[in-house]
């Protein structure tokens, strides 16, 4: 194969691994948002609790009231912290599949690079 062509091939691979790379960066902040969001519905609990006051007659209503909405809310912010663990983990795996793929090319190239320039010596 020509070198023209290989390099295109291992440019196509590296610029693929970039993305996978930058897609990679993104779910990271996200999963940061996600753990910043969960420590702020723990903080809105407390707060909440804080405020309800044991001599009203609606106390364990109110505590069940906030406590269902804080497990409701905290159900979610983990399913989407799975969701992006998963996606986490399919990126991780792309580029390490990318990165065998770009080894290879890098070898193709460095064998047809060697071949050129014995094949004159010969």
């Amino acid at each position: 194969m020509a070198y023209a062509g290989i390099q295109t091939m291992l440019l196509a691979y590296k610029m693929r691994k970039s993305d996978k790379e930058f897609e990679a960066t993104q779910i990271a902040q996200q999963l940061y948002n996600a753990t910043k969001d969960s420590s702020a519905l723990s903080e809105w609990r407390d707060q909440e609790l804080g405020k309800l006051s044991e001599d009203d007659p609606n106390y364990d209503a109110q505590v069940d009231k906030v406590e269902n909405q804080y497990n409701t809310d905290l159900k979610d912010i983990a399913a989407w912290e799975d969701d992006l663990e998963q996606q986490k983990s399919n990126c991780e795996t792309e580029i390490k599949q990318l990165d065998g793929y770009i080894s290879s090319w890098e070898q193709a190239l460095q064998t047809n690079i060697q071949k050129a320039h014995t094949y004159g010596a010969q």
